[in-house]
């Protein structure tokens, strides 16, 4: 794992497109298939789909594939989404978009990692010959979100959470003059740090819905890098959960 994120970070450093697709290829955006690992303490089942936020459109047409089969066997969808759900001013949004990419390093555009019209991923300039696309909304992946619900941390509380933590974010005349649609080399905050906030602090909040639920059927559609993390957490609280099986296609 940790050459893979060596990888990409050199790569969107080095600013080449073969680089760019070498990553992707590596990270395992490319592929096609859909996994699926079911995980069980004896009286709850969680099947984890990991998603990926741009890849082909079959693999998304595979979870979907997935999901409706786990619904149809009465499964509760968790949905991953940092979105703010709460009344922010203009101003309160424009500040939090610019930290939140300060945070992270990276630049997100308005539709998404990935802007197929102009061909750039995250503000890079990006030949998308593998056709990919960005993570459809979860209606269009089969998701009945009347019955499935959004089990995750808005991104004004994570950043609320993060400078608590570790201080304020501190914006320079480099992040204002920056567009939000352009390649990004402001710097950003220490990535040790970003990871707690960004994959910790989530699955603490995903474990602790799990084990509250009443349900005890859960399907789970979250990003790969927080499943082990979850299962550990689990385990911290019921050492039986296990892995039941696991499905590569």
């Amino acid at each position: 794992m940790k050459f893979r994120n060596l990888l990409l970070i050199a790569c969107f450093a080095l600013l080449t497109t073969s680089c760019m697709s070498l990553a992707l290829s590596v990270l395992g955006i490319n592929k096609k298939e859909s996994p699926m690992s079911v995980y069980t303490n004896g009286t709850k089942s969680i099947a984890y789909i990991p998603m990926k936020h741009i890849g082909p459109k079959e693999f998304y047409a595979n979870v979907a594939r997935r999901v409706d089969s786990l619904q149809k066997q009465g499964y509760t969808v968790y949905m991953e989404s940092v979105r703010v759900t709460d009344s922010l001013t203009p101003q309160q949004r424009d500040t939090l978009k610019l930290k939140v990419r300060r945070l992270m390093g990276v630049t997100l555009g308005k539709g998404g990692y990935l802007d197929t019209i102009n061909g750039r991923l995250m503000g890079r300039k990006f030949s998308n010959k593998k056709e990919l696309i960005n993570q459809p909304v979860y209606s269009k992946l089969g998701v009945d979100t009347l019955s499935g619900r959004i089990v995750d941390v808005p991104l004004n509380v994570l950043i609320k959470q993060y400078e608590k933590q570790y201080g304020t974010i501190q914006l320079d005349v480099c992040d204002y003059t920056t567009p939000l649609e352009d390649k990004y080399d402001c710097g950003r905050e220490k990535r040790s740090q970003a990871n707690d906030l960004i994959l910790r602090h989530r699955n603490k909040n995903l474990a602790d819905a799990i084990i509250a639920d009443k349900h005890n059927k859960i399907a789970i559609l979250y990003g790969a890098a927080h499943e082990s993390g979850l299962l550990e957490l689990l385990k911290q609280v019921d050492a039986t959960w296990h892995l039941d099986k696991k499905e590569d296609h």
